[in-house]
């Protein structure tokens, strides 16, 4: 694949496309990522209710002692694994899912701080959860 030829596709799309669209996707992912077949990463959700932020990360195959979590800074969490085949590499005939390291940093919506985050893998799935920093608004009121 000729990746100088999509660069320069990418180029003529944008001076008739009046936005960054193009380059903010390949600030976060070069070209040839696009088109690699053993790039894998971890799927999650997010969720809020009024006092907490929930995190749900799908990791089949990832054993806890190989799992990394650790705050890069307030907004931003690293989440890296190693998913292990079931089976030795011998017995493989056809294989679709990815297996070795994988990472991912997500982009937290409110900041959190490491002691509070409360951490769960269960059945595949890796929970995170940790309080909301809602600020309140004390009024005095005067009679």
């Amino acid at each position: 694949m000729d990746f100088e030829k999509i660069r320069k596709w990418l180029e003529i799309t944008n001076e008739y496309k009046q936005s960054d669209f193009w380059t903010n996707v390949l600030k976060y992912k070069a070209p040839e990522h696009f088109f690699d077949s053993e790039a894998s990463t971890f799927v999650y959700d997010f969720y809020q209710d009024e006092e907490y932020n929930f995190i749900i990360v799908e990791m089949p195959g990832v054993y806890e002692e190989e799992l990394t979590i650790r705050l890069l800074s307030k907004t931003q969490l690293l989440i890296k694994g190693t998913i292990t085949p079931v089976f030795p590499a011998e017995m493989e005939v056809m294989r679709e899912r990815y297996y070795g390291e994988i990472e991912r940093i997500i982009q937290l919506p409110e900041a959190a701080e490491s002691h509070l985050l409360q951490i769960q893998l269960l059945n595949g799935l890796l929970h995170i959860s940790y309080p909301r920093q809602i600020e309140t608004i004390a009024f005095n009121k005067r009679l």
